[in-house]
């Protein structure tokens, strides 16, 4: 069965569709009209995610939390107001679930018992991520990842991602303000109940969005993992400008596929480009942007990802957020 990954984007058209060539040159798009301004990006606040290398990811095992003076509490996560991701409701826990409906529950929603505390949004206080199991009343258990910051004292929904279901959820963590899960997921072919690929991602809060910045996946003893090399993270770049990049293991048809968005959440171009192989089952890859046309002066995120030919599931993402001038 397909497993979906949802990225946290607006549903606007593609600005273009750029070819795989050399240099991607992206078309002016125009800029959606917000009631509130999106705010700048902290400075000198956020602490860059650690770089991932090519080993067995570490696992994020629960760090013993010492709860901080005005800070969020387990009993205020168990028993706050969530908007639940799959089931799009606004439900309030009591002591860590929700249910709807009698013999049989028609509809519930439970806050599983892996979380983590820290600081996500670089304000010095502790925030967290929770896990949320909803259950519609058949077999599927449908798990998200929630950020619930600390909002003068209380917890306050900024973000969420849809997990998948049944998925296992090993453990999470907060480190270097991003969050962090440890999970195993349904490989190709392999049924619902039982899944057993083992898959990490990584999460960033940027602007007024939750954002997939990592994932990888370990297929056998290998783990599946792209790094974008250069520029570095939270760099500013000049047009044009190149993203320099490698791959643990080389892609199908050694080709990825790359999005790039604007912070408030606008597709502005998707495309392909080329990994070449060098030594053993890595690769490299290399690819020219020009935003001068798309009159572009803001943060930008870059994500390239590697999607598997069986079931359409993502085996592999990097991402890097620049500063295009």
């Amino acid at each position: 069965m397909t497993r979906k990954l949802i990225f946290p984007i607006l549903p606007l058209p593609l600005a273009v569709l750029a070819c795989n060539i050399p240099s991607a040159t992206i078309a002016a798009t125009p800029t959606p009209v917000s009631s509130s301004p999106l705010p700048s990006l902290p400075t000198g606040t956020l602490q860059l995610p650690p770089t991932p290398t090519f080993t067995t990811a570490p696992t994020l095992s629960p760090i013993p939390y010492t709860p901080v003076p005005g800070g969020l509490t387990l009993d205020m996560l168990k028993n706050a107001t969530y908007h639940t991701p799959f089931y799009d409701r606004t439900i309030t826990l009591v002591n860590g679930v929700y249910s709807e409906g009698s013999n049989p529950v028609t509809y519930s929603v439970q806050m599983l018992g892996v979380y983590a505390f820290g600081d996500l949004n670089g304000d010095g206080k502790d925030d967290a991520v929770v896990i949320l199991a909803e259950n519609g009343g058949g077999s599927g258990v449908f798990e998200s990842l929630v950020i619930m910051v600390n909002q003068a004292g209380a917890p306050h929904q900024a973000g969420d991602a849809q997990l998948g279901d049944r998925v296992q959820i090993k453990s999470v963590g907060i480190s270097a303000a991003s969050a962090h899960l440890d999970m195993l997921v349904q490989g190709p072919n392999q049924a619902m109940c039982c899944p057993s690929q083992p898959e990490t991602q990584s999460y960033w809060l940027i602007g007024n969005g939750l954002w997939l910045m990592r994932l990888s996946t370990t297929v056998g003893d290998t783990e599946r993992v792209i790094i974008v090399d250069s520029p570095a993270i939270w760099s500013t770049v000049s047009n044009p400008f190149t993203i320099e990049g490698s791959v643990s293991i080389v892609p199908f048809e050694n080709t990825l596929a790359y999005r790039l968005y604007k912070i408030d959440g606008t597709k502005v171009n998707e495309s392909t480009l080329t990994v070449t192989p060098t030594t053993g089952m890595a690769g490299t890859f290399s690819q020219n942007f020009n935003l001068s046309s798309a009159g572009i002066t803001d943060w930008i995120i870059l994500q390239f990802v590697d999607t598997s030919a069986a079931d359409g599931s993502t085996i592999s993402l990097g991402s890097v957020i620049l500063k295009a001038h």
